[in-house]
């Protein structure tokens, strides 16, 4: 004979099991269209986030532009004058400077006079710590340049020039170059 606290049991069993084996069906389906609706509505989500992330990605990388490529030469504001930017050299504690005015004109000029600016007048700026960098001078005042004061380019000649500047943060990787009668030169990469 059968104990009747197992029969209770088995019974008890055998009733969930029929519950559960007789309802899955609606429930199942109630199921299966619950998640269909979830995932209809996750995919229109998606179908209008990831264009807007990827938009807005693009957005931000077009905020951020990327560093040039040295040399670049750009027109001067100087008639016949072209400016050619060569190095951007840093060491511990200052950052060299090259550079090339270039005349293609038929006259000589005098870089300071066209531009109202002496060119040892040149400077850097770090952007991202928001600060100007003069040319370093020595214990006289002088510029640790090459000699930039009066600097004129004869027709058809190429005249190089250096200056040394104050070391930006670490941190620093591009800097804006300044150097007078031509446009500034924007996001220089710093090489070590």
């Amino acid at each position: 004979m059968a104990d009747p606290l197992a029969c209770q049991f088995l019974m008890g069993f055998l009733s969930t099991r029929r519950v559960a084996t007789s309802a899955p069906a609606k429930t199942q389906t109630d199921m299966n269209s619950t998640l269909r609706s979830k995932q209809q509505r996750l995919s229109v989500a998606l179908a209008i986030i990831v264009p807007l992330a990827l938009v807005s990605l693009g957005y931000l990388g077009a905020q951020q532009p990327s560093a040039i490529t040295l040399p670049l030469k750009v027109d001067s504001d100087l008639s016949g004058i072209s400016l050619e930017l060569t190095s951007v050299q840093k060491t511990i504690d200052t950052i060299t400077i090259r550079f090339k005015y270039n005349n293609t004109g038929d006259k000589s000029v005098r870089i300071d006079k066209e531009a109202n600016q002496q060119v040892s007048d040149m400077y850097y700026v770090d952007a991202k710590n928001k600060k100007k960098y003069p040319i370093v001078k020595d214990t006289q005042g002088k510029p640790l340049s090459s000699n930039l004061d009066y600097l004129e380019v004869g027709a058809g000649e190429t005249k190089a020039g250096w200056a040394k500047f104050p070391a930006p943060p670490p941190d620093v990787t591009t800097i804006s170059v300044y150097i007078p009668g031509a446009p500034p030169f924007e996001n220089v990469p710093v090489a070590p």
